[in-house]
């Protein structure tokens, strides 16, 4: 327990000065082993000898590790590139009158766990969960909404999403990406990828404390969260790019390259955790006000504060919601001459508006969030391998399985119905895409006036 608190001691004081620990570890290991040969050369002598002796043990596990690993791409691989894909462009209804809920009970209709139902599917086939990307993106200042997802999905995700918004229009168009020709010589980028700031289970700010879900006839006195993204969106010129990006999959068990693990569940054990600990301290003050007082009449409430009443309530809410592993990445690019650092700064501070006290927030991770110290990059060569790394990610999709395994954010249907609905008519924003509203004839009816 102490080597364990010790080793996460320093993973997160090298993270802090920006050190991957990745990276400064081996060089570590490196000089201990110069240090022990060049002051007892009989030591490192001993432990070769040692690891070639101990080798029928290890040697297996580690070579059955390495083989198991490269299997399970190879058929991912291969499933991944079986299955045809298909992006949706949705234009927006002229008047959006349903709250996100709406939106909510879509994202629970396409939740689907299915597509690994056996080892072998997953062993064999390379088989894995159906994953979507619900993107927003703004291409020099039109803004629409997207959804990419398994060709075989497209009647089904259409008809889920008429059954909601009967007046929208879904095109199956070609990946807007692809018509960006991006390159570091002519274009500059910044990206970044977010994550929660604390336990999964904890909520951010949802709709519904946003007050959405009520005044579904009157949206004008309500304010729709989306607005402080998408008037961000609205100021792209020409040459200009701004996209937003959800990649989201059915949340099921832990999972090992293909190997279900049930012993435990991070989203779960962190809820029960953080529920253990807010109990606790309020057994311990319970405890205090028996020490103090023979009284205890009028003071047992002091048990739980109404802060962590809260809380309690905001887990419990969230867990009896459907769960989805999410990537969330969003991309700036520009022309190089066309570039505005500030939208950079605007990026990194994308979702602000759900940050809720006390409770959770989305903060910037990943990509061009880093290199705050000189010794986190030499010559931009880290800094424009990222660059091409978050174009090529954001491109094929990828933050799941194959070509890109990340630690996914947790978000259940209505946090993630926070973060990508369909803004209701209050929102002005010219450059969101529309329907036209439709336009009648006059009626045949009418008396025609003398000339």
């Amino acid at each position: 327990m102490l080597l364990h608190d010790a080793a996460h001691k320093v993973e997160k004081f090298l993270s802090g000065w920006r050190f991957d620990p990745t990276l400064v570890m081996p060089g570590f290991l490196l000089l201990l082993v110069l240090f022990a040969a060049i002051t007892d050369p009989a030591v490192i002598s001993a432990s070769f000898f040692m690891i070639v002796a101990f080798s029928p043990l290890w040697l297996p596990f580690f070579l059955g590790t390495a083989l198991w690993l490269a299997w399970m791409h190879y058929v991912r691989y291969q499933f991944w590139f079986s299955r045809k894909r298909t992006l949706l462009q949705i234009q927006l209804p002229a008047e959006v009158t349903k709250s996100p809920a709406a939106m909510e009970f879509f994202l629970v209709s396409i939740y689907s766990t299915g597509s690994e139902t056996t080892f072998l599917h997953r062993f064999w086939g390379g088989g894995f969960r159906p994953n979507w990307s619900l993107e927003i993106a703004s291409n020099e200042g039109r803004i629409n909404f997207y959804i990419y997802g398994l060709k075989i999905w497209q009647t089904a995700v259409e008809a889920r999403i008429y059954g909601q918004y009967p007046e929208a229009k879904i095109t199956e168009v070609d990946d807007y990406v692809t018509k960006v020709p991006f390159n570091l010589t002519d274009y500059d980028i910044w990206g970044a990828e977010y994550k929660k700031g604390d336990i999964g289970a904890l909520p951010i700010k949802t709709y519904v404390d946003f007050e959405l879900d009520k005044n579904t006839d009157t949206p004008e006195v309500t304010a729709d969260p989306l607005t402080n993204i998408l008037e961000i969106m609205n100021d792209m010129g020409k040459d200009q790019y701004m996209w937003v990006q959800y990649i989201i999959k059915a949340r099921s068990n832990e999972e090992w390259y293909g190997i279900y693990d049930k012993s435990f569940d991070t989203y779960k054990d962190s809820a029960k955790k953080r529920i253990r600990e807010i109990m606790a301290g309020a057994a311990a003050r319970a405890q205090l006000v028996l020490k103090e007082s023979d009284v205890v009449e009028g003071k047992m409430n002091a048990l739980l504060t109404d802060g962590e009443k809260k809380i309690l309530e905001a887990i419990e809410h969230s867990m009896t919601k459907n769960l989805y592993e999410c990537g969330i990445r969003a991309l700036y690019i520009s022309k190089r001459e066309k570039f505005e650092g500030i939208n950079g700064a605007f990026m990194y501070r994308l979702f602000e508006f759900v940050k809720k006290q006390n409770f959770n927030s989305l903060n910037g991770t990943r990509g061009m969030v880093a290199f705050d110290f000189p010794w986190e990059d030499f010559r931009n060569i880290r800094e424009n391998f990222i660059k091409k790394l978050l174009f090529f990610h954001y491109r094929h999709r990828a933050f799941f399985y194959v070509p890109y395994d990340q630690v996914p954010v947790f978000l259940n249907v209505e946090e993630l119905a926070t973060l990508w609905h369909f803004p209701n008519s209050s929102v002005k924003t010219p450059g969101l895409d529309r329907v036209p509203s439709k336009s009648a004839g006059a009626p045949s009816n009418l008396p025609v006036l003398p000339q």
